[in-house]
């Protein structure tokens, strides 16, 4: 007796195919919209008013590039953002000095975007695995038929 596993593929591949999508998006819009704005905003004549803005950009990153996930790399970040958030919330100034924390915030954001759309890469390769399964299935169904 033999079962057909065409639809669990189907639907496997469609979920996955689903997933990944989800999960690349907030990194491709981070990497061709927000970090290209972030980086022209720390490159430009950096004053204060800018700098606070590159800060406010960069305070809430997408679901792969969020600041909770520390590692060794990243142990200073906690207190960077604890000291940018008081200066936005007592409206100190940014300065020039800032510049190199606001790069590794950036550069943070980045690696996120790129573990997303590396995760998107991923799901797509699992949901065409899925389709070469469905593609088997009916081959092999069609012979014992």
């Amino acid at each position: 007796m033999k079962f057909d596993d065409s639809k669990i593929y189907v639907y496997f591949s469609i979920a996955v195919l689903v997933a990944g999508i989800l999960f690349g998006l907030p990194g491709i819009y981070s990497k061709m919209v927000t970090e290209p704005a972030i980086e022209k905003l720390l490159t430009q004549d950096a004053d204060s008013q800018k700098l606070k803005q590159a800060y406010i950009m960069l305070r809430n990153p997408h679901i792969f590039a969020g600041y909770d996930r520390f590692d060794e790399a990243g142990a200073g970040i906690e207190y960077i953002l604890k000291e940018f958030d008081n200066r936005v919330a007592e409206q100190k100034e940014f300065t020039s000095n800032d510049i190199l924390y606001l790069e590794l915030l950036l550069q943070r954001r980045q690696q996120g975007s790129d573990l997303s759309i590396k995760t998107m890469i991923y799901f797509l390769l699992l949901s065409v695995l899925g389709l070469i399964g469905l593609f088997i299935e009916k081959k092999t169904s069609k012979n014992l038929k």
